[in-house]
């Protein structure tokens, strides 16, 4: 092992019982990474005991346990619910925990119980997971639940803790965040409005939630370790820091671990839109508890990937353990780097949070962009076989895909060319490189490069390949990750020497007038439209569709984007648009009410969409024996597809 990260790697005793190290896997789960099953499936128990074997000291299941918990929201069909109460059900839940205890890692699930329909902490309208109802949707309320049945709810608490010990768990987290579980909603002035012992001062705020750790600590015992995920502080009119400190306080010798968030979800799931590479995320949090003089374990959460920054917050003594989600998603061998001190080797997390469904409405399947493994995980393995022989290889394209083509296949033993036809590799990440928010996905694209630099792979750059070049060099196999191209609409006047594509405005932005109008409206459009602001151009964006962005993740991303995109003055956007002509100075479109409107524009950048180059790639079939078409020359895609395509394509050669 080496000693590069040597306080988080080292073990933590919490009472009797010791955490191998300080990274935790917490209540996290990619959507759908499993169907309709009422018990963890082997999709689930594959992923997890996957983050036990690669160095989480603790595994949290994430589910509910209760048959009769209401229909999930939008946000939550990733938390399958399983019945805690049916003896098969019980079985799985045994297989999970003894996966997990192969590794020498602690198993814990995420418990909160069903809470009484109707009822909440105080009188209100009833919107599921703090959602707003639709448009027209009639609005229900529930009542202000009586003081005689919160024992209840404590209860049944302490009854599922008590299962999952029976089950062989060592610990239960107690979900009190985001003013989504009743619990949470008794500790903030923002839900609770009542007047009596359970109301009004934070002490009595926290009387029902300290009655549930009390009575679960009470009946587990000291060796079965009691978790609380709780916000740190809320937004405006809510509870802060100072009252967090107050309940850890009280909650003294009732919870062993204290895991702080911040004040709502779309926080603890930071983009490129609003955090840094080099900021330890939330991490004053921890530190104010620290500092407090609680004794208690403390735990931070919200975006920690990079070695030497958790390295550095334990080895500070500002948190006892950091909890990682995407760290352990997007690599799938996170904590075997750690150990063995290959931190630069970290695949990046581009922060996409496609974990979480990439469409609102479907396909409903587990993916990540940078991790092709996620959702093949238990079945990979009959997938894919170790190859026969070593083969020569060419790989046509230095893009994303070109690059993650060659890596796989050189570290299956073959021997591999990539022919790049510009300077530098990175095909059209690149971009990533000029505006501020795309750091992430600029990191992704170091990390191919570099990765691409170390292994064993000839790279030919500023070399054009052609079939006549491939053939006279006698290739066993042939990739071809030639990309694609942008889509060029017809309408008049876009020839115009004052109209671009999106994909050329990166280090040419000086050369743009002013005002810049964009046709289109998706991701794309949208973020070179942000990009140009930030230079100090007017930009107006034209979307035909009714939303913006309309193809951006739509949980745990989109709020961020749009809190982005609103805080430039100088974009702006016009939906129900169509651009009609284009001239000098000057774009035409109509209108939602096809009415026919004109607006300034010095230059005019085209996001309209890119085509496969299908063509170009299909030139170089009979060039070998054996040949793939990976990444966006089959049909254009976003890094996820790129990604999956080069490794499946890769692992069959």
């Amino acid at each position: 092992m080496s000693n590069k990260y040597k306080n988080l790697l080292s073990p933590l005793k919490i009472g009797n019982v010791v955490l191998k190290n300080r990274m935790l896997s917490p209540n996290s789960l990619p959507h759908f990474l499993q169907g309709p099953e009422n018990y963890p499936a082997d999709s689930i128990i594959t992923h997890m005991a996957n983050r036990a074997k690669n160095g989480a000291s603790v595994v949290t299941l994430r589910g509910a346990f209760d048959p009769t918990f209401p229909p999930p929201s939008v946000d939550s069909l990733h938390f399958p619910i399983f019945n805690l109460y049916d003896y098969k059900c019980q079985n799985y839940l045994c297989q999970f925990v003894d996966a997990i205890h192969f590794y020498d890692s602690k198993a814990a699930a995420s418990v909160w119980p069903a809470e009484p329909t109707g009822y909440s902490v105080s009188h209100g309208p009833a919107f599921s997971f703090n959602i707003a109802p639709l448009p027209g949707e009639k609005v229900s309320y529930d009542e202000e639940i009586p003081e005689k049945m919160l024992p209840k709810i404590v209860d049944q608490y302490v009854e599922q803790c008590l299962m999952l010990k029976k089950l062989g768990f060592d610990m239960a987290s107690l979900y009190f965040a985001y003013r989504v579980p009743l619990a949470a909603k008794f500790l903030s002035p923002l839900t609770n409005k009542r007047t009596d012992q359970f109301g009004g001062s934070f002490e009595n705020r926290a009387r029902f939630p300290l009655m549930i750790c009390q009575a679960v600590k009470k009946a587990c015992g000291e060796n079965f370790l009691i978790e609380v995920l709780m916000s740190a502080e809320e937004p405006y009119g809510g509870y802060g820091i100072e009252d967090t400190i107050a309940f850890a306080k009280l909650a003294e010798g009732y919870i062993d671990i204290l895991h702080l968030r911040p004040g709502d979800g779309e926080l603890s799931h930071p983009t490129g839109f609003n955090s840094r590479p080099d900021t330890a995320p939330y991490i004053h949090y921890t530190q104010a508890i620290k500092e407090s003089g609680v004794r208690m374990v403390v735990e931070t959460a919200g975006g920690y990937l990079d070695l030497n920054q958790c390295e550095e917050v334990i080895a500070s003594g500002q948190t006892d353990l950091i909890a990682m989600a995407r760290s352990w998603i997007s690599n799938p061998d996170y904590g075997v780097k750690a150990y063995q001190g290959k931190g630069e080797d970290i695949v990046p997390c581009i922060k996409c949070n496609k974990c979480h469904v990439d469409k609102l409405y479907g396909p409903y399947l587990s993916v990540c962009s940078v991790n092709p493994l996620i959702g093949l995980e238990h079945r990979i393995n009959n997938m894919i076989v170790p190859p026969a022989t070593s083969n020569k290889v060419a790989v046509i394209g230095g893009g994303p895909a070109g690059m993650k083509a060659a890596l796989v296949a050189s570290e299956r033993g073959h021997q591999v060319t990539l022919y790049e036809k510009t300077a530098t590799l990175g095909g059209q990440l690149k971009h990533a490189d000029f505006p501020s928010f795309k750091w992430p996905v600029r990191n992704f694209k170091n990390y191919l490069i570099k990765q691409v630099e170390k292994a064993n792979i000839e790279v030919l750059l500023n070399t054009e390949a052609t079939p006549e070049l491939l053939r006279a060099e006698n290739y066993d196999a042939v990739f071809t990750a030639v990309g694609s191209t942008p889509i060029i609409p017809a309408i008049p006047g876009i020839t115009s020497s004052h109209v671009t594509v999106a994909k050329k405005v990166f280090g040419n932005e000086t050369k743009l007038d002013k005002n810049v109008v964009i046709i289109g409206g998706g991701e794309i459009g949208v973020e070179t439209g942000m990009y140009l602001a930030e230079c100090g151009h007017s930009v107006i964006v034209l979307e035909m569709q009714n939303k913006l962005a309309a193809d951006a993740t739509p949980i745990h991303y989109r709020e961020m984007f749009e809190a982005a995109w609103e805080q430039l003055e100088n974009f702006t956007f016009i939906l129900n648009a169509k651009c009609t002509s284009i001239s000098a100075g000057k774009v035409t479109y109509t209108n939602a009410n096809g009415e026919q409107k004109t607006i300034k524009a010095g230059s005019v950048v085209i996001a309209a969409g890119s085509k496969a180059l299908q063509e170009a790639a299909l030139a170089f079939y009979d060039t070998a024996d054996k040949f793939f078409m990976v990444g966006d020359c089959q049909t254009a895609a976003n890094i996820q597809k790129c990604m999956r395509s080069a490794f499946a394509a890769a692992s069959r050669l």
